[in-house]
């Protein structure tokens, strides 16, 4: 474990509802590339805010990642749908890119 996911488990321990702080712990994980871990935060992350597109996408690429393309295609299109309705044309462009990979023979 390395210090940065050691430092943010004990700022998410003292305060469990601030979600950037999970947030930031689901980034550290998915960097570390311990996706289970990962998941499971940024599935926290949406249960605490469903329009969350960041956590969606991040979420669909760590399953993708983990070769679990259903469940990430899932996501992956969940954000697809909330950056197109908020407008953030990148994350759409990479979301699409995404789910491209999901339907390839694997």
């Amino acid at each position: 474990m390395t210090d940065k996911i050691s430092a943010l488990q004990e700022k998410l321990a003292s305060n469990p509802g601030q979600v950037f702080h999970r947030y930031s712990l689901a980034q550290a994980y998915y960097e570390n590339k311990q996706l289970h871990e990962a998941c499971g935060e940024f599935e926290k992350c949406l249960e605490a805010k469903p329009d969350w597109m960041m956590a969606a996408l991040f979420l669909g690429k760590a399953y993708l990642e983990d070769e679990n393309r259903e469940r990430a295609k899932v996501y992956l299109e969940r954000a697809l749908s909330l950056a197109e309705d908020q407008n953030h044309d990148d994350p759409a462009e990479e979301a699409t890119k995404l789910l491209t990979e999901c339907s390839r023979p694997g």
